[in-house]
């Protein structure tokens, strides 16, 4: 078994030689190349990795929330492998190797710990890096301010690899750092239209176009902070009709002080010699802060694909029902969860599946999934009524539940209900598949 040394240095040597005509994989030439100050000189980051954790993930309530929520919903849905088809999955046992892999990416993590870490990296700087020992099988993933690419200097215009840069080095440094082979690394990212190196290079990070947002969101309430602190703003001042001396004002000053000075003596004021008061700070309401907080929670969470209901905000909290939360939380899973789980699917299919097993993404355990089951089934009922063959029937609405028997041809359903189809949903709604006879009593399938 190659160790992981001698894979080092094998990618050293690729680094500095370049590869041999055994060693292309098969591929084409790329149509484009880059400039010669790009070749074998590692890309510069585009995003400054620890100022977003620092004052993005680490201070600012939303930006963790939203990625917190994605974190524990995708967990709910793992990756597991399979034999048969796609059509007709066969999920295999859990103590077969290949499905043990998946479980346990590598001896240190879980599933669950492994796959919520690259979560917070994708939303985090729009890049994920994990590395797959050829030998083991064994995954790990890469903080991605570590991470460095690295454009081939070939003619066809491709990646050298990548270098993982230890604490405390420079990725100027290449005595010092680990270069990896691309084979031996998966790059999961988000589309970033301006990337240099043609969709090769770094993803986008979805608190770029929030950044500006969370920073007004950040001072916001920082000013609460210091001025619940400190009384830092000066809310009134109190005027006379008379020229004061220094000391009277400091008389005047101390005795409003010690009268009325701190929350617990907050009362009626009195002023004698003509004094009167005058309020010259706005007031919370006057600086408009509700619709500043809707502002910035409704442009944060935009970029993350995140509904403000799902994680308390107030923006979606103002008019919400039971109801909104429940559509929410389907529509999260259908517009932004589910995509997103797919970057990684397919990553991993293309580099773990195999000629008799493949992996697929297990979402018949997530709850808000399962009104859309209700609507897959109804739509599947309603096609073989209309003499469609089951498993045809099954397949085009997205249900994977194998092939059921005989359902290769058109069946005739008869008895109580079929004509209506089945009532699936606790709501009792039709979903759009049929309508119901007014006046007419309803007769539910034995």
């Amino acid at each position: 078994m190659v160790s992981l040394l001698d894979r080092a240095k094998a990618a050293v040597h690729t680094f500095r030689h370049g590869l041999s005509s055994s060693q292309t994989w098969g591929k084409k030439d790329l149509p484009f190349a880059w400039p010669d100050f790009k070749k074998e000189r590692p890309e510069w980051h585009l995003v400054d990795y620890n100022a977003y954790i620092r004052e993005g993930y680490s201070l600012n309530s939303l930006v963790y929330s939203a990625v917190m929520y994605k974190v524990r919903a995708t967990v709910t849905a793992p990756l597991r492998g399979y034999s048969g088809t796609e059509d007709d999955p066969q999920l295999l046992p859990r103590d077969d190797p290949y499905q043990a892999r998946l479980v346990q990416p590598n001896p240190y993590q879980s599933w669950v710990e492994f796959h919520s870490r690259n979560v917070v990296f994708l939303n985090i700087s729009g890049n994920v890096y994990i590395y797959i020992d050829p030998d083991s099988g064994e995954m790990y993933s890469f903080r991605p301010d570590r991470v460095y690419i690295v454009p081939d200097s070939d003619s066809h215009a491709g990646l050298k690899g990548f270098i993982y840069v230890p604490e405390g080095k420079s990725h100027l440094d290449l005595e010092n750092v680990l270069p990896i082979l691309p084979e031996d690394m998966l790059h999961i990212k988000l589309p970033n239209p301006l990337d240099e190196l043609e969709g090769l290079g770094y993803g986008m990070s979805p608190l770029q176009p929030a950044a500006q947002v969370v920073d007004v969101d950040n001072l916001v309430t920082k000013f609460l902070n210091i001025f619940f602190n400190k009384g830092a703003m000066v809310t009134g001042i109190l005027k006379f009709d008379v020229p004061l001396k220094d000391n009277v004002v400091d008389k005047i000053l101390d005795r409003w002080k010690e009268k009325y000075g701190g929350i617990f003596n907050w009362q009626v004021g009195v002023l004698d010699r003509g004094g009167t008061y005058e309020r010259v700070a706005l007031t919370f309401e006057e600086m408009g802060f509700d619709d500043v907080d809707t502002r910035s929670e409704t442009r944060i969470l935009g970029p993350f694909g995140i509904a403000p209901i799902l994680i308390g905000a107030r923006a979606g909290l103002a008019s919400s029902t039971y109801s909104n939360y429940e559509a929410a939380r389907q529509a999260v899973w259908e517009d932004t969860l589910i995509p997103e789980q797919t970057l990684f699917e397919t990553e991993y299919k293309n580099r773990l599946d195999e000629s008799d097993k493949f992996v697929m993404m297990d979402y018949s355990r997530v709850p808000a999934l399962q009104r859309a089951l209700s609507r897959q089934i109804n739509a599947a009922y309603t096609l073989v009524q209309m003499r469609v063959p089951p498993n045809q029937a099954l397949r085009g609405v997205g249900l994977r539940i194998g092939n059921v028997p005989g359902g290769d041809e058109p069946i005739e359903l008869s008895g109580p209900g079929a004509q209506q189809g089945p009532r699936t949903d606790p709501e009792r709604e039709s979903w759009g598949m049929r309508e119901d006879v007014p006046g007419q009593r309803e007769v539910e399938p034995e």
